[in-house]
């Protein structure tokens, strides 16, 4: 993305847990999980390593900003962790993320892992605690991945000018388990600078600002699991972006959301995808959510509010209390088809204890594992999980690379993760390219329970194979870029992944949040026959079919941006959807094109013998859709 635009297991765990229902669903979501990590040279510790206090006294806004620097990838050295222990860490200005790759900063835990930002902050070049973007305004790119900051709370203090979190990433990039408090003016402000996204904000508590969330001029963006509370305006503002939403809590805030058109640019407009609301205790004299663009809205329920929602949009006002479903414009369909979207069940990830026993951890680097030497680690990597299940052991790590390349592991076979193994990760840039589509880790019936792969990246490489070929292990990918392969009955989740994704055995299920598959395409990058495939937040780029759904198989897509750099053909016929007697519905689309085309063909439709397309001259330029749906699969 180059275009500039003009505008702006085993472990002792200690979690406590609330429940959230959305959809016949029940979500849990992780508190205060107290994490660790073994000693080793991928790790750095902000205070063994930066001399930091974690006092709240000392000022430790150096050390942390090393610690930050020296975990990203760049100058050609090994990127790793930074590991913050329990403290309150004092700082005086504003931590900044410098390199394009990075980093991966994690809290032992999230609520008592605290970067704090001194009251009353004079200087006006301290606009956030933290900003993960080198610049604050100008020209810049969407180039700067894999930002990674987990189990913490960012504490604005008393600087009522200031933000939280100045956030910004493209393709894979997370805020995870955080917490960001204080008197300050934007909780998370993800639209301080153009050309952001797609990335995700989840399991997040946003408490005390003008403003919890601000989505803007970006490139898509996901909300899995926010609460925001105690804010003096608003909750969440939506404007030139595609934001898909799940399990929105707005506690004592004046308005709960606001989707805008900026500028009178009514193509410009907020794109919203929401399933699953709680909004309580706003302004008698405001709607909890005042629309003014593309709105698709389900299971929201709203108290101490005017009305639950105000909209210039034709779908016109629901007074509520609760929103059951509600499109923006009317949906668009080729068959007659029911009004409403599939409903998919939806099940939030599985809960995942982090490994805190050192002696369960086994490094992948000591059985032979070498980056950059461009031989095949196949055989070092099996060694290594081979040794970690006949000793017991749950998790096998990769030490993170840097340089240039070549700079990545290769897998050139298939390797079988069984027994007691359940978590391989990278410590910093993981990055295993795939040969040709031969590379791949296997979760079969004789692997753990739960399988999770973290922070493996191909970053323009052929990447790596997860699939899942077991009748009833789970396989979980975060925070990747792997080929997703399901070929059995297991679930799978897809968490921040610029993952092309194939389904090919009927039964199988997968939940996929912030997914942004990338490429051309003639079957699809995203691929389901038979399964139920739910996704939340998804981007694409480029020319050829996004999404293939075909044999009774059933997808749900919520918040999708796609848009072209400016290579669409008119005579190209691929289309963006291609269902082919199956069930499929989006809500919540914006296509955008950078040259004079954009798709000609934007859904292509089969049942039984009978074909139908919705083409561009139906639909004009740029679209922004609350709804497109199919009848039900037979």
């Amino acid at each position: 993305m180059k275009h500039v635009l003009k505008q702006l297991g085993v472990a002792a765990l200690l979690v406590s847990m609330s429940v959230f229902t959305v959809s016949g669903a029940t979500t849990d979501r992780p508190v205060n999980e107290s994490i660790s990590f073994p000693k080793d040279d991928s790790v750095l510790d902000v205070r063994r390593d930066f001399g930091a206090k974690g006092d709240g006294v000392a000022d430790d806004t150096e050390a942390l900003q090393k610690g930050i620097e020296a975990s990203c990838r760049g100058n050609g050295k090994q990127s790793k962790v930074l590991f913050i222990p329990e403290g309150t860490y004092r700082v005086t200005r504003t931590l900044v993320v410098r390199s394009a790759v990075g980093p991966w900063v994690y809290g032992e835990s999230r609520d008592n892992a605290i970067i704090r930002l001194a009251d009353g902050i004079t200087d006006t070049n301290c606009t956030a605690v933290l900003r993960t973007h080198p610049h604050e305004k100008g020209k810049t790119s969407a180039d700067w991945f894999m930002r990674n900051f987990r189990n913490l709370t960012f504490d604005v203090g008393n600087n009522p000018g200031v933000d939280g979190i100045r956030w910004y990433g493209n393709n894979t990039g997370i805020l995870k388990s955080i917490r960001v408090t204080g008197r300050g003016k934007i909780g998370i402000n993800a639209g301080f600078l153009d050309q952001s996204g797609p990335n995700l904000i989840q399991d997040a508590v946003i408490e005390g600002f003008e403003t919890g969330i601000l989505s803007q001029w970006i490139w898509g963006e996901t909300l899995s699991r926010v609460t925001i509370r105690n804010c003096r305006s608003n909750g969440v503002v939506v404007s030139a972006n595609a934001v898909g939403i799940e399990d929105l809590t707005i506690e004592n805030t004046p308005l709960a959301i606001r989707n805008e058109v900026p500028n009178n640019w009514g193509h410009w407009g907020g794109v919203i995808a929401l399933v699953g609301g709680s909004f309580t205790g706003g302004s008698p004299e405001q709607p909890a959510i005042l629309n003014q663009s593309v709105l698709y809205a389900r299971d929201v329920k709203t108290s101490g509010f005017k009305m639950a929602l105000q909209s210039s949009a034709k779908g016109g006002n629901v007074s509520g209390p609760d929103i059951g479903e509600y499109a923006s414009g009317s949906g668009k369909h080729l068959f007659d088809s029911p009004t409403n979207a599939l409903g998919l069940p939806i099940k939030s990830e599985p809960e995942f204890p982090w490994e805190n026993d050192p002696a369960n951890w086994i490094c992948a680097n000591d059985y032979g594992a070498t980056p950059g030497d461009n031989r095949d680690d196949t055989a070092a990597i099996q060694k290594a999980i081979d040794a970690a299940a006949a000793a017991g052991k749950t998790t096998v790590f990769f030490r993170g690379v840097g340089g240039g390349d070549p700079n990545w592991y290769n897998l050139n076979g298939e390797v079988r993760v069984h027994g007691s193994v359940r978590h391989i990760l990278a410590l910093g840039f993981g990055r295993i390219l795939g040969n040709k589509g031969v590379g791949r880790f296997v979760v079969s019936d004789d692997s753990a329970p739960l399988v999770k792969f973290q922070h493996l990246q191909a970053f323009g490489g052929g990447p790596a194979t997860a699939e899942n070929r077991s009748a009833s292990r789970t396989l979980i990918v975060e925070s990747c870029d792997m080929r997703i392969l399901g070929t059995g009955r297991g679930d799978i989740f897809v968490t921040d992944c610029s993952s092309h994704v194939d389904l090919r055995q009927p039964g199988q299920k997968c939940w996929a949040r912030q997914l942004n598959p990338e490429g051309t395409s003639d079957v699809g990058l995203v691929q389901n026959t038979g399964a139920d495939l739910w996704v939340l937040g998804a981007k694409f780029e480029g020319a050829g079919v996004r999404f293939k759904t075909s044999g009774g198989g059933r997808t749900e897509v919520l918040g999708m941006f796609l848009y072209d750099p400016g290579n669409l053909k008119p005579e190209d016929q691929r289309p963006i959807f291609d269902v082919h007697n199956a069930s499929f519905t989006i809500a919540g689309l914006r296509e955008i094109t950078f040259g004079p085309h954009t798709y000609t063909t934007k859904v292509r439709e089969k049942r039984g013998d009978e074909t139908r397309t919705l083409d561009k001259k139906d639909e004009g330029g740029w679209i922004g859709w609350s709804l497109f749906r199919t009848p039900s699969a037979k």
